[in-house]
C-alpha cells in the first residue's frame, strides 16, 4: 500500500510540474538596442577621447622613450663617422704634403665635432645645423656662426627634454668649468665664464665677437611649445684658434627656437592613415573577433602614431 501511495505523490507532483510549466507565459526575445543608443553621442565622445589619449600615449613614448634610444643610436653612428674624418685628417698631417684645408662648409646633419663636459660626465657628437631633424640626432652647430675651435662665436644649440635631452644639466655648469672640443683640425679647449637664462638675443648670442668663445644654447622649459627664455653658456678658447674654414651662412629658420614646416605633410597623411584605420578597428571590434582584430590593426596603428608623433615633434622648436 505505502508504494501505491509514494507512486501516486509522485506522479501528482509531475502533472503539477508539467501544469506549472505549460502556464508560464513564454519569454519574449530582448528588443533590439536602437542605433542612436549604440552610436549616440556619448559613444561616439567615448571613442574619440580614447583615440586622442592613445595619439597622447604614442607622442609621449616616441619623445620620451623611444626618442633617447634613436639618439643613443645616431651618436653612435655620427661618432664612428666622425672618428673616421679625424683619423684621415691626422693621416694627413703626417704625410709630405700636409693637410688638406677644407673647401666648402659641411653639409647639414653631418657630425663636425666631439664635444666632452668633464664636469657634466657627458660627451656629444656635434651635427650641422639646428633644424628639429638635426637636434634630434645630438646638439647642432648653428648656421652662419663661426666654425668650433676657430676664431670668432661658434655657437651649439641642443634639447632640453626631448630625444635623450642632450642639455638638460647645462645651467648646471659654472665659471671655471672645461668644455672640450676635438674636431678634424685638433683638441680646442674652452673655459665658462658665464651662465645665464634670459631671452635669446641672436644678435649677441649668434653674433660676432670680440674675442674667440664658445656658445651654448637651450631652452629653459620641458614644455615643448617654449621658444622664449634660453639657458645660455658662454665660454672663452684658450689658446690660440685653429685655421678658419668655410662656413654656412646664417638661416632664419636655423636659431634653435624654429621648428620644420616641411613636417606638415608628414604629419597630415599620418593622422590621416591613423584615423581611417581607427575607425576601421572601432567598426570591427564591434562585429569581429577581438584578438583577430586587435592582431590586424594594432600593428599598423602604432606605426602611423608613430610617424604623426615624429612629424608633431619636428614642428615645435627644435631645442625642447
Amino acid at each position: 500500500m505505502s508504494v501505491r501511495t509514494e507512486g501516486k505523490h509522485a506522479a501528482s507532483d509531475e502533472e503539477r510540474t508539467d501544469v506549472l510549466i505549460h502556464e508560464l507565459p513564454p519569454e519574449e526575445p530582448p528588443e533590439p538596442e536602437p542605433a542612436e543608443a549604440r552610436f549616440g553621442p556619448l559613444w561616439i565622445t567615448g571613442v574619440v577621447v580614447g583615440w586622442l589619449l592613445t595619439s597622447l600615449v604614442c607622442f609621449t613614448v616616441v619623445v620620451y622613450a623611444l626618442g633617447p634610444m634613436l639618439q643613443n643610436s645616431d651618436q653612435r653612428a655620427a661618432l664612428t663617422e666622425v672618428r673616421g674624418q679625424i683619423d684621415r685628417a691626422l693621416g694627413e698631417t703626417q704625410s709630405l704634403l700636409g693637410a688638406t684645408a677644407p673647401k666648402k662648409p659641411a653639409e647639414f646633419g653631418t657630425p663636425v665635432a666631439v664635444m666632452e663636459f668633464p664636469t657634466l660626465a657627458l660627451h656629444q657628437v656635434v651635427l650641422e645645423g639646428v633644424a628639429p631633424g638635426q637636434t634630434a640626432s645630438g646638439p647642432g652647430h648653428v648656421p652662419g656662426t663661426s666654425g668650433l675651435g676657430q676664431p670668432g662665436n661658434a655657437a651649439i644649440a641642443g634639447r632640453f627634454s626631448g630625444y635623450g635631452a642632450p642639455f638638460a644639466k647645462l645651467a648646471e655648469l659654472r665659471p671655471g668649468n672645461e668644455i672640450v672640443i676635438a674636431t678634424t683640425q685638433g683638441k680646442s679647449v674652452y673655459r665658462v665664464t658665464g651662465t645665464a637664462e634670459r631671452p635669446l638675443d641672436e644678435g649677441e648670442d649668434y653674433g660676432k665677437t670680440g674675442d674667440d668663445r664658445l656658445t651654448l644654447v637651450t631652452s629653459t622649459s620641458w614644455w615643448p611649445l617654449a621658444a622664449e627664455t634660453a639657458t645660455v653658456v658662454t665660454a672663452t678658447l684658450e689658446g690660440k684658434p685653429f685655421s678658419p674654414a668655410p662656413q654656412n651662412g646664417k638661416a632664419d629658420a636655423q636659431d634653435g627656437r624654429s621648428g620644420d614646416t616641411s613636417a606638415w605633410a608628414m604629419l597630415v597623411l599620418a593622422l590621416g592613415g591613423f584615423t581611417a584605420v581607427a575607425v576601421g578597428a572601432t567598426w570591427l571590434y564591434r562585429r569581429w573577433r577581438l584578438v583577430s582584430t586587435y592582431v590586424l590593426t594594432a600593428p599598423a596603428m602604432l606605426t602611423l602614431a608613430a610617424l604623426a608623433a615624429i612629424a608633431l615633434w619636428r614642428l615645435l622648436p627644435a631645442w625642447a
